[in-house]
């Protein structure tokens, strides 16, 4: 792990779009991040506390009022955006498929629990078409794919012929694959009493993206760039390689990245005070790489980065390559 740090994503999915059924060769990673709101020059972020696994993200905030007056202003988690023109034929797996809040998202505000509204909308391209959906019983999210097959059983075909030519699904016998994109956010009015600390914490499951790794040569510059590879996790990949039982991996290992975003924290008034990233990458055996320089390790899973003043300058994309045979099941 070097200083350099870069946030190009392998959207291998992308290249699948003209397949004719869904595959399960490679996934996108979906970003998704902190708290964001408009930018609210009376409260500071004192501190934030990261934790990353591929399993989980805990994030725990403690935010203070600088100002003689109470501050209320609404606090957002946007969700990743779910475009199914580009994820329809990906291997994506959503942690929560079958409902709106996919990612399990929940919130405590100094130790209570909050229930936060949720703000959905669907687009294809800039045209808005989430009264649509809904007037005919279609899910605002298009990788609910029994949602939308039964919804082709039950509506006629005159209306269907109309969803078609509205391009919420493609023109061909049989394709039931949602080509909309759905934006959806949670929000709460959070009120900072003055000159006082208010504790937040939320979590959230990620949505990783998962490809194949090759193990017999190393990864490409642009590859090692991106997350920071350095010589011990290259030595630790090819270890990996070696304990490949099955002759049908062709070397290959499954490489998952978790995306988060940082750089919403610059809507606060100053640097963030302190912050922590810790990463547990599972197992002993596994290899994780990110690229943040000082990197400690406090533990056989864990290791810690900290900064103090904090002003985000670069998103986080960590690699995990657990050993073979004992990564999350991706695929449908």
């Amino acid at each position: 792990m070097v200083a350099r740090s870069r946030t190009a994503a392998l959207l291998l999915a992308a290249a699948l779009l003209c397949a004719p059924a869904r595959a399960n060769d490679s996934a996108s990673e979906l970003d998704a991040g902190g708290l964001v709101l408009r930018p609210e020059p009376g409260i500071v972020l004192a501190s934030e506390d990261l934790s990353i696994s591929l399993a989980r993200i805990d994030v725990a905030y403690v935010f203070r009022n600088q100002v003689d007056e109470p501050r209320t202003v609404r606090i957002a988690f946007p969700l990743p955006p779910i475009d199914g023109r580009l994820l329809s034929f990906s291997a994506l797996k959503l942690p929560q498929p079958e409902r709106a809040n996919f990612v399990d998202f929940t919130v405590t505000v100094d130790g209570r629990p909050v229930e936060p509204e949720l703000e959905e909308r669907a687009f294809v391209g800039e045209r808005e078409v989430t009264d649509l959906l809904r007037r005919h019983s279609l899910p605002l999210n298009p990788l609910r794919f029994t949602e939308l097959e039964a919804a082709q059983k039950r509506i006629d075909k005159p209306t269907w012929a109309e969803l078609l030519k509205a391009g919420l699904f493609p023109d061909a016998e049989g394709m039931t694959e949602g080509l909309w994109r759905s934006e959806a956010k949670f929000h709460w009015l959070q009120t900072f009493p003055a000159g006082k600390e208010v504790r937040i914490a939320h979590s959230y499951a990620p949505v990783s993206g998962y490809h194949p790794l090759a193990t017999r040569e190393p990864p490409d510059k642009a590859y090692r760039a991106a997350y920071c590879l350095d010589d011990a996790t290259l030595n630790g990949l090819r270890r990996l390689g070696a304990k490949l039982s099955d002759p049908l991996s062709l070397g290959y290992v499954g490489a998952y990245v978790v995306p988060y975003i940082v750089t919403t924290a610059r809507n606060w008034a100053a640097p963030i005070g302190r912050f922590t990233l810790t990463v547990d990458k599972g197992s002993p055996e596994a290899l994780v790489s990110f690229c943040r320089s000082g990197v400690r390790k406090i533990g056989p899973t864990t290791f810690r980065w900290e900064a103090r003043d904090y002003v985000p300058d670069q998103d986080l994309r960590v690699l995990f390559v657990p050993p073979p045979g004992r990564g999350p099941r991706r695929f449908r």
